[in-house]
């Protein structure tokens, strides 16, 4: 299936958030590059989502809807139905109610917990000796039924 793109535009929000907007086949698709602050920076990260969600808002209802990028948060062995699925890692860290808040407000997706992984497909970060998935692909609803 080839899914042919007609017209974009983008916009540079701030450093930390950048959107496209797709005239698809299908319809519209706005994609959202996002790159959330790290863990223990609170203040940064509440006016990150504050930021997110006034941009999410401002998105016509009727478009696919992606989010996609460096969230810096462990979703950890929190299941929220059509939230976050069954496969993700065992850890779990402050950024993580953030997020899973912010999908579950927005009705979103968690895309990646609802598909199995190989050990070592599943993380997105590695340093000494410690890894995680902190990268993360969210989408609407309406969308995750065509991916």
């Amino acid at each position: 299936m080839y899914i042919y793109i007609y017209t974009y535009h983008y916009t540079f929000w701030n450093d930390r958030i950048i959107e496209t907007r797709l005239k698809t086949q299908r319809g519209h698709l706005t994609i959202l590059g996002v790159y959330t602050p790290t863990e223990a920076r609170d203040e940064l990260t509440e006016e990150f989502y504050e930021t997110l969600q006034k941009i999410l808002d401002k998105v016509n209802k009727n478009d696919y809807i992606m989010l996609i990028g460096d969230m810096n948060a462990r979703v950890g062995n929190n299941k929220v139905a059509n939230i976050v699925g069954t496969n993700r890692e065992a850890t779990l860290d402050s950024n993580d109610r953030k997020l899973i808040d912010f999908c579950t407000f927005n009705n979103l997706k968690i895309m990646h917990t609802f598909f199995k992984h190989k050990e070592f497909h599943k993380f997105t970060w590695e340093a000494r000796g410690h890894k995680s998935i902190i990268d993360y692909f969210v989408t609407n609803v309406k969308n995750s039924n065509v991916i």
